[in-house]
């Protein structure tokens, strides 16, 4: 085998697993697209019967999900905050919802600007 015919190899592998990869990606995507509102009606379910093990596990699952809205995740941090003081199995679901909610308030960088960082002087 000749450099040329290794080197294409290699290359055509490359690309194979990029587009393997981006495949997967793009399925999670519209996964958590199409189970976004099953989940969101189980976790109001789950708030109404107060059944914190359903409450914990679908907001988990909202937390992680792509598209969950700025609006959904505002009643999640509510609903935590109002029962984490008697239930300390939603302490990891606080933590988690807060950090989602500091990535969705994050400076985003614009055209002409300092890339989002908050300069102090």
């Amino acid at each position: 085998m000749n450099t040329s015919n290794t080197l294409l190899i290699a290359v055509s592998v490359i690309v194979l697993v990029g587009i393997l990869i981006q495949y997967f990606l793009w399925r999670d995507r519209t996964n958590d697209r199409k189970v976004l509102d099953e989940h969101w009606n189980k976790f109001l379910k789950s708030e109404s019967f107060n059944d914190i093990k359903g409450i914990a596990f679908y907001g988990d699952k909202l937390i992680w999900n792509k598209h969950l809205t700025k609006g959904q995740l505002e009643k999640i941090i509510e609903l935590v905050n109002s029962k984490v003081a008697r239930y300390s199995q939603l302490e990891k679901l606080k933590y988690n919802a807060y950090n989602k909610k500091l990535h969705y308030d994050r400076p985003l960088p614009e055209s002409g600007s300092s890339g989002g960082i908050k300069q102090s002087w």
